[in-house]
């Protein structure tokens, strides 16, 4: 008997940085989004934690470097071949910035970067209404889990792991 493969799930991990009751947004410039304003986040790369790849994002996307303290949600999207999306699970990250400078100019990542007040993200054209969601649950609760809690296993670690 032939085993099915199973289908591929992306791993994508995102920052929500506040600052003085404004939320970083990058512009997004891919193509189907293009335009449009989201989290800065992406997805995770071979031996890349989430961690990682969530501040690696958010510096490409937006010029800002985050410092995490703590995961704020995380979902995941069952796929559906008929709607044209497959697999995913997403991590959204609370982070504060701790340097760099705001993107303005675009690539490859995005357009620009910008902080806006929730009154100023209500008139943005978003990528998705996520964006609003996430800052809710932001106002409701800090963090769903310290930035402490959240491990990457390490070599050691993954010897002592059954398959």
């Amino acid at each position: 008997m032939q085993k099915n493969n199973p289908p591929p799930i992306l791993v994508v991990a995102s920052v929500l940085m506040e600052q003085d009751g404004q939320y970083l947004l990058i512009r997004e410039s891919k193509a189907e989004c293009r335009n449009t304003w989201f989290l800065p986040g992406g997805r995770a790369l071979a031996n890349e934690s989430l961690p990682q790849t969530a501040v690696r994002e958010a510096r490409e996307e937006s010029g800002i470097l985050a410092e995490l303290t703590g995961l704020l949600y995380m979902d995941q999207r069952i796929g559906n071949a008929a709607a044209g999306f497959g697999n995913r699970i997403r991590f959204v990250f609370l982070g504060i910035p701790a340097g760099g400078v705001l993107k303005q100019a675009e690539d490859e990542h995005s357009i620009r970067a910008g902080w806006f007040s929730e009154a100023e993200i209500e008139n943005l054209e978003l990528r998705s209404p996520f964006v609003r969601k996430v800052i809710e649950i932001h106002h409701g609760d800090p963090a769903i889990l310290p930035i402490s809690k959240v491990h990457t296993l390490t070599p050691k670690d993954q010897l002592l792991e059954r398959p």
